[in-house]
């Protein structure tokens, strides 16, 4: 991975979405990311919608989600390289944050 990201770390689940600066554009379930489960040596392309309808998510909300900006492999040691952390309780109000950051 060699350019800028803009990470979203869903914590209770150690999943981390990286959204590429360009290239997608329409509704954000049909986004195309790179995934990675922190267990996982590599991150792989996804589908966005289709990882959120799983029921390791969809069962578990609330979510707290962290957001950062990252380049290459870069990921956060800690809560303070976070931009902003969010409460989710549902795909909703993951998408209204993915709108607030103008993605």
């Amino acid at each position: 991975m060699s350019d800028q990201y803009k990470v979203f770390h869903f914590q209770e689940l150690d999943w981390l979405f990286y959204f590429p600066t360009k290239g997608n554009k329409g509704k954000y379930c049909g986004y195309s990311v790179l995934f990675k489960e922190k267990k996982e040596t590599q991150a792989r392309q996804v589908v966005l919608g289709s990882v959120l309808e799983r029921p390791e998510v969809e069962e578990r909300y609330p979510h707290t989600v962290g957001f950062f900006k990252a380049h290459n492999d870069n990921e956060p040691d800690s809560a303070k390289r976070y931009l902003e952390i969010r409460k989710v309780q549902n795909v909703d109000e993951f998408w209204f944050f993915l709108n607030a950051l103008n993605l």
